[in-house]
């Protein structure tokens, strides 16, 4: 009977000699931009409430939501996106969102967020990465989450497509621990060679190619409903938070 303890230990002994946690610092980075949300208000030189111009426009995606700045708060050291059940500009939810357009893009480099996700139907989180030149695709989505899946992340490249306005898509659906009750990590290292995505610094999925999609910046949203992972459910617990402890960049 004692055998059977010690088969155990070493498979698990070896599997986690497989793991490799992995620090942008021990790859060579050094941090180059962040933003921790420790400040009384949301700081307006790194961030909009709101996408650029002509991007995304509201309801893309069959999405229900509209942003307002009010439904992004600043508490207790964290950046919060509050999803609502109220209606706002024609939409039955209101929800939060941050971008750094025309404040911060960059090319190539570590792009890390820590984040709690919402649970419930319909909501839809995400971190990505849009181009400056307002041009899509490319998009990089660094982390995508669906409500009724909270162990499930989606990590996904959108590239241009020759001879259609469609892009290209090319991702991974990983499925970990339980996003919605704990922080986690969520990170993109893209190379020009390639990309590879990090869940809790662990590499969960990779992309090689030729990658010099130029300078991009960052976006983190709540949408609520759409095509994605459907509309909220009766069961859709509201309001419905997405909790933020900061948002890092890292480049070498």
């Amino acid at each position: 009977m004692r055998l059977i303890p010690l088969l155990l230990f070493l498979a698990a002994s070896a599997f986690a000699e497989d793991v490799v946690v992995v620090k942008p610092e021990s790859l060579g980075y050094k941090r180059v931009w962040s933003d921790d949300f420790t400040a009384p208000a949301l700081d307006a030189a790194k961030w909009h409430t709101d996408y650029a111009p002509n991007v995304h426009p509201p309801g893309c995606n069959n999405e229900k939501q509209s942003y307002a700045p009010e439904n992004v708060v600043l508490r207790d050291g964290r950046l919060v996106f509050r999803a609502e059940r109220k209606a706002h500009a024609g939409f039955p939810f209101t929800s939060g969102m941050i971008s750094s357009h025309d404040k911060f893009a960059r090319e190539y480099g570590w792009f890390e967020t820590r984040a709690r996700l919402p649970k419930g139907k319909g909501m839809w989180p995400a971190f990505w990465m849009l181009p400056a030149t307002k041009i899509w695709p490319p998009e990089l989505d660094i982390m995508e989450h669906k409500g009724r899946l909270p162990r499930r992340a989606f990590l996904t490249l959108h590239e241009k497509q020759s001879g259609t306005w469609r892009p290209k898509s090319t991702g991974k659906e990983w499925d970990g621990p339980d996003f919605t009750a704990d922080f986690h990590t969520f990170a993109l290292e893209w190379k020009p060679d390639g990309l590879r995505w990090y869940v809790d610094g662990i590499e969960r999925h990779q992309w090689n190619g030729k990658a010099d999609f130029g300078p991009m910046y960052l976006i983190l949203n709540l949408a609520v409903g759409g095509d994605f992972d459907g509309d909220p459910d009766a069961a859709t617990p509201f309001p419905g938070e997405m909790e933020i402890e900061y948002v890092r960049v890292w480049a070498k």
